[in-house]
């Protein structure tokens, strides 16, 4: 089985997604990098509520997906929760370099109503830095 496949048994699976963050002008830069299921979406979920929880300002976030290799429906939440977060903050959560599967699955479920992405994550900086 490859590592990180996402089976409970694999002792791996909770080491599919690495997730880091920094402060990048008014706004929080997130990069996450792996796999974004079941297994590893609280993680995601928590680092990112802890960051706008520390934050001083309403939270500007910038989710970079571009390395998220899978996302299943575990994740997508994760995403709705974070969105919702943000927004009821005062601020806003957006998406970076997703790639066509990554947009295919945000489309299909209808989430690109809500969930903003941008080409690259400087683009998406810049764009919440203006906001």
């Amino acid at each position: 089985m490859p590592l990180g496949s996402g089976d409970p048994a694999d002792p791996s699976a909770a080491d599919a997604l690495h997730v880091s963050s920094e402060v990048r002008g008014p706004c929080l830069l997130v990069e996450a990098d792996g796999e974004l299921t079941i297994l590893t979406a609280d993680l995601l979920r928590e680092h990112v509520l802890a960051d706008m929880r520390d934050a001083a300002r309403p939270p500007l976030v910038v989710l970079d997906v571009g390395d998220v290799g899978f996302c299943d429906s575990s994740g997508l939440n994760a995403l709705i929760i974070l969105w919702k977060a943000a927004h009821r903050a005062g601020g806003e959560f957006v998406l970076a370099r997703l790639d066509r599967r990554f947009r295919t699955i945000i489309e299909r479920s209808g989430l690109d109503r809500h969930l903003v992405s941008h080409p690259t994550a400087e683009q998406a900086l810049d764009s919440l830095a203006a906001h």
